[in-house]
């Protein structure tokens, strides 16, 4: 009797230790800053040789931008001394990465299911992003309609709003889809601040609105990874996790890199071959049923429609990128020109209210190669002229980890820049 109590219990602690949160105790996010081609090249092969052993927050292929590096404790002093042996300058922009997550925990804040004192600035649960639908569509009746892409690996449904105005059916349409990576947790709270302030403005008679709501159907899915967004949340999961939720055969690692598993040029650089990877890209393309869901739905579109304006929401870096993604090597799209004119236009308009400075121009060559991605698929097989990955705030103070108290103003800023895609959407295709 007393054997089978000893394994009970021990049984008991096993799974308990599986169910603990993923901490980040101690964890500190370096800043390297690049001052030449040497160093930039440098770097690259610093990333090769470091490999899973730190996890790199921001890349990149442009000596504008710094590298940000999470490092566990027990590798903080081999990775300062390969970057002081290496002559890179860095310091120490996050000191303890769990207490920021701490800092910021919301087990106590205060939620209202009612629209009228709906909380834009405190960011929200997969639930109340749901209500949230519901809730809006109650209030504008008429003008919008709630839509569902499908369900996720683990059964949640993946909602959207439609921002239809009294325009006529078949119209051009706009699509923006936030939270493909589940711990960019602005991207949701700034899709849907952007998206009540286009209702709003709409039904106050705003004449700007009105034009591009009558003019466009707007698709709008502001969480799209909701299994693992909602796992950022869980008490047993992890703040930082970016990933799917589905299994991978023969490893006890979970979930692909969603926004490594669109089918056009699918596999290619940037894009990791082990599952255990942060951008593992899946077993194949659109190995992930979040992935089948939106790529089917949005094929179902065109048949009908004429997909326009591409968006997918992410964090951070502020940066406005158009394709190409797989590869800097290649000659830009056809419409570059257009692509190009609209993002300046959009960065300039995001200046304006708040200082903010974004960057423009096409992914790989100003970030780096992520081949599989959803900006290259809403160009290059949706055919949406104007496709774009759009990184919000910020710089690099918090990363993914930015405060509530920058979703209001980060959603104020954008919405200038929501009505320059409707505006090129409308007129300029």
């Amino acid at each position: 009797m007393n054997y089978y109590k000893t394994v009970a219990v021990v049984c008991l602690l096993a799974a308990l230790v599986v169910a603990e949160q993923t901490r980040y105790d101690g964890y500190q996010v370096f800043r390297v800053t690049l001052n030449s081609e040497r160093e930039l090249n440098l770097m690259h092969e610093m990333e090769k040789r470091l490999g899973d052993r730190v996890e790199f927050w921001q890349s990149t292929r442009a000596l504008s931008r710094p590298v940000d590096i999470m490092v566990k404790p027990q590798e903080q002093h081999y990775v300062k001394a390969l970057l002081e042996a290496a002559g890179l300058e860095f310091d120490v922009m996050m000191d303890d990465v769990q207490k920021v997550i701490d800092d910021q925990r919301m087990d106590d804040r205060v939620t209202s299911s009612d629209l009228a004192t709906f909380d834009y600035s405190v960011y929200h649960t997969y639930d109340e992003i749901q209500q949230w639908i519901k809730d809006m569509v109650a209030e504008y009746p008429g003008i919008t309609e709630e839509f569902t892409i499908g369900n996720s690996y683990e059964g949640r449904p993946i909602g959207g709003i439609k921002l239809k105005g009294s325009g006529s059916t078949g119209k051009p349409v706009v699509w923006f889809e936030g939270g493909i990576h589940a711990r960019e947790w602005i991207s949701p709270a700034t899709v849907m601040y952007f998206t009540n302030k286009l209702l709003e403005n709409y039904a106050a008679g705003s004449a700007e609105e009105v034009r591009l709501l009558d003019g466009l159907d707007w698709l709008i899915v502001p969480s799209l990874n909701v299994d693992g967004y909602a796992y950022t949340y869980d008490k047993n999961g992890d703040r930082l996790w970016r990933k799917t939720r589905s299994p991978n055969p023969g490893t006890s690692c979970i979930g692909t890199d969603p926004n490594r598993n669109w089918a056009y040029k699918w596999g290619g650089d940037g894009a990791s071959t082990w599952p255990c990877s942060i951008t593992y890209r899946g077993s194949e393309p659109h190995s992930e049923i979040e992935i089948i869901s939106v790529t089917e739905y949005l094929l179902n579109v065109k048949k009908t429609q004429d997909v326009r304006v591409f968006v997918d929401w992410h964090s951070y870096s502020q940066l406005w990128l158009a394709p190409w993604s797989y590869s800097a090597t290649v000659e830009n799209p056809r419409n570059s020109d257009q692509q190009l004119a609209l993002g300046d236009e959009a960065i300039a308009e995001i200046k304006k209210i708040h200082g903010k400075e974004y960057i423009s121009g096409p992914s790989a060559k100003t970030l780096y190669a992520a081949a599989g991605a959803s900006v290259d698929w809403g160009y290059g097989t949706l055919g949406a002229k104007y496709s774009y990955v759009v990184e919000l705030r910020d710089s690099g103070e918090y990363g993914f980890l930015l405060p509530a108290d920058q979703i209001i103003p980060t959603g104020e800023e954008i919405y200038p820049s929501v009505l320059v895609l409707g505006r090129y959407g409308l007129d300029n295709y």
